[in-house]
C-alpha cells in the first residue's frame, strides 16, 4: 500500500511541475518560436532537400511532442490528486 501511495503521490508531484512548466511564461515562448522558426525553415526549404525537409518536419513534430508529454504528466497528476483525495475521504470513515 506504501509503495501504491509514493507512486500516486509522486505522480501528483509530478503533475503540479508539468502544468508549472506548461503555463511559465518562457517556456510557452520558447516552444513557440522554436516551433516557428523549424516551420519557416521547413516552408523555405528547396523541394529537392527532402533528407533536410524531413528533419525539420521532425523537429516540428518534436516540439509538438514534448507539450503533449508535459500535457498527459499534468492530466496523470490531477488524476492521482483525486485518487489522493478519495483515499484520505477512505481513511476518515474508516473505509481503508
Amino acid at each position: 500500500m506504501t509503495d501504491d501511495l509514493d507512486a500516486i503521490s509522486r505522480d501528483r508531484s509530478r503533475g503540479v511541475r508539468a502544468k508549472e512548466l506548461l503555463d511559465n511564461e518562457l517556456v510557452q515562448e520558447g516552444l513557440a518560436s522554436l516551433k516557428a522558426e523549424y516551420l519557416k525553415a521547413w516552408e523555405t526549404s528547396p523541394a529537392r532537400d527532402a533528407e533536410g525537409r524531413e528533419r525539420l518536419w521532425i523537429m516540428v513534430k518534436l516540439v509538438d511532442k514534448f507539450r503533449t508529454h508535459l500535457e498527459q504528466v499534468w492530466d496523470t497528476g490531477k488524476l492521482a490528486d483525486a485518487q489522493l483525495v478519495e483515499i484520505e475521504r477512505r481513511k476518515k470513515f474508516g473505509i481503508f
